[in-house]
């Protein structure tokens, strides 16, 4: 795993993968800020690309998952109340939580707690949407991600086919790592937080390169 510690302020690096991250899974409209209506455009697309009609306990239970992100979201990114999150404040909620995930990590290395706890820290509500993420992937819901489900999904959000199965044999390791809920964690936190190039978890969008 890469080192996700060090100076809060984004790397030009980390702004890369975070606007992207934005720009492709979040603002679905393309209208450059994120508003409750991407996150419900996103839910009609997840229950129609999974099959899950109106109605239905599967469709009630992503209607609800994704209120509670929009909001946990809006509480941490919104800092002017307005409704809306845009790019500046995607990233200004990034440096935000870094800072403090310092100030916490610094108490970590005190109380010497281990690394494995420290490494992998991120905001409540990205937990709920890796939750959400991981189930989307795991179109089997047989508990890991394969390279067809990740190269299927993924291509909807407008990721090349091609790419998006090179991505998933790069943090897969060549399919000789099971890409399971915990460790897909360990990806997403990793794409996040990390600075470092060589880490995996830069893979995990489908996206190879963020030069």
């Amino acid at each position: 795993m890469g080192n996700v510690f060090g100076d809060p302020a984004l790397s030009a690096f980390q702004q890369k993968k975070l606007l992207h991250e934005f720009h492709t899974f979040f603002d679905l409209n393309k209208d450059g800020t994120l508003e409750w209506k991407d996150f419900d455009l996103a839910r009609k697309q997840v229950c129609e690309m999974s099959g899950w009609p109106v109605g239905s306990q599967r469709y009630t239970d992503t209607q609800s998952l994704f209120i509670e992100l929009w909001r946990r979201l809006q509480d941490d990114g919104d800092s002017d109340c307005d409704g809306k999150i845009t790019c500046e404040e995607w990233l200004k909620m990034w440096e935000k939580f870094n800072a403090n995930s310092e100030k916490e990590d610094k108490k970590d290395a005190k109380d010497k707690v281990s690394e494995e706890e420290t490494t992998l820290r991120i905001p409540e509500w990205l937990e709920r949407y890796i939750e959400y993420k991981f189930n989307l992937l795991d179109r089997a819901a047989d508990g890991h991600i394969d390279v067809d489900e990740f190269e299927y999904v993924i291509s909807n959000f407008g990721v090349p086919a091609k790419d998006a199965r090179s991505a998933f044999l790069m943090f897969s390791q060549g399919n000789q790592k099971k890409v399971d809920r915990k460790y897909f964690r360990e990806l997403t936190a990793e794409f996040f937080r990390s600075d470092d190039p060589s880490s995996l978890g830069n893979f995990i969008t489908g996206k190879l390169e963020f030069s």
